[in-house]
């Protein structure tokens, strides 16, 4: 398969097309380090998706994961693209191995308070390159006797960020004797897993090779000064970007929806699990639900960006934020999960009142280990 992007070329070899296009689309990135992406049509965040679609595809990859993987395991989501995948994969995976001890926690680009640093890595092609692992409470105490550990990020190209994160969390918890690499796209042939501190395995939807012409367009691109800069989560934010022992539920008031009422359920960046619960208490309900989320990922209209919306970071980053392909899913409605009241509302409001689209926008706030 060849994509032709604004930024160059991508050549797609030793998967089968139709199971390409079934689960993946196509974009040209805004970032001199690197002119693609690779669009996931079931992550549900640069695509609206259904919730069933999400979790199926977390399942699907659940199931690669060894289940004999010594205890405890550690499972670590990659901040921000993977994170509600990442929490789903290991809440299947959890629910198959019920009698091993697993805890989770994901990396993060916003500081959590009174949490301690674990590690720091860098994903060297990325927009936002630096990312931090931060623990507290019962899972820190838990960590010094991992024995195993499985990272999770939404693809796979070359697989240096996976051993990025494995060399520094290996720095912090030198116990760890097996690691496991999922993502849903995985187009390195498995060529770092002999660079991996420990013995590892690599596991995938769908497994490949690709190569990379770049062209002038990619050259041209260049990052916004703030791209980088870490936010400040809320003392309420989510636990896993601190570690959890059973995968979370923020508390908020509870989500109603009409039968065959069309809702689009954005996750406000790494707060995206709870985007997909929201998501699926829509569904629970005969509402018509998808999940997507705003994203710092700077992205380029065409192909599978069809349209891009442009947010203030509420976490005080100073960061561009996107939501892409708002009307795709034609929603009546758009419910933000969000850990702070920032100017989301507002600023999708104007963007839909532009574009002529009478969808409803509103705010649930999310509040993780205290009531609401």
């Amino acid at each position: 398969m060849t994509v032709d992007l604004p930024t160059g070329t991508l050549v797609l070899e030793g998967a089968d097309p139709e199971r390409i296009a079934e689960l993946c689309d196509f974009a040209a990135r805004a970032n001199p380090k690197r002119g693609f992406l690779i669009v996931s049509r079931v992550l549900g965040r640069h695509l609206p998706t259904p919730p069933e679609a999400l979790r199926a595809a977390a399942g699907a990859l659940a199931a690669q994961i060894p289940g004999d993987l010594q205890g405890p395991v550690l499972f670590c989501g990659m901040a921000e693209t993977a994170t509600g995948l990442a929490q789903a994969v290991w809440a299947s995976w959890r629910g198959r191995h019920p009698v091993v001890v697993s805890s989770y926690v994901q990396s993060s680009r916003q500081y959590a308070p009174n949490a301690r640093v674990l590690c720091r890595f860098e994903e060297g092609h990325s927009h936002a390159a630096s990312h931090m692992v931060q623990v507290m409470g019962e899972v820190e105490e838990l960590l010094p006797q991992a024995r195993s550990l499985v990272i999770i990020d939404d693809e796979c190209s070359t697989g240096a960020t996976f051993v990025e994160a494995a060399e520094a969390l290996l720095q912090a918890l030198p116990g760890i004797e097996r690691i496991a690499c999922a993502s849903l796209t995985d187009w390195s042939a498995s060529a770092f897993l002999p660079r991996m501190p420990r013995p590892a395995t690599a596991h995938s939807l769908i497994a490949g090779t690709l190569e990379w012409t770049p062209g002038a367009a990619q050259a041209a691109a260049s990052l916004a000064p703030t791209a980088n800069r870490h936010g400040t989560a809320p003392g309420w934010g989510m636990r896993s970007r601190t570690g959890l022992t059973a995968p979370e539920a923020a508390t908020r008031v509870p989500v109603t929806a009409a039968p065959g009422e069309r809702v689009l359920v954005l996750g406000d960046g790494e707060h995206a699990y709870e985007a997909l619960l929201i998501a699926e208490e829509i569904a629970a309900q005969g509402g018509i639900p998808a999940v997507q989320s705003i994203t710092r990922t700077p992205a380029m209209l065409g192909h599978a960006m069809q349209s891009v919306t442009t947010l203030a970071d509420a976490y005080g980053s100073g960061a561009m934020c996107h939501v892409y392909n708002l009307l795709a899913h034609r929603p009546d409605r758009i419910v933000i999960a969000a850990e702070i009241a920032g100017e989301q509302v507002d600023q999708l409001r104007g963007w839909l009142a532009e574009a002529g689209s009478p969808a409803v926008v509103e705010l649930m706030l999310c509040r993780y280990g205290e009531p609401a």
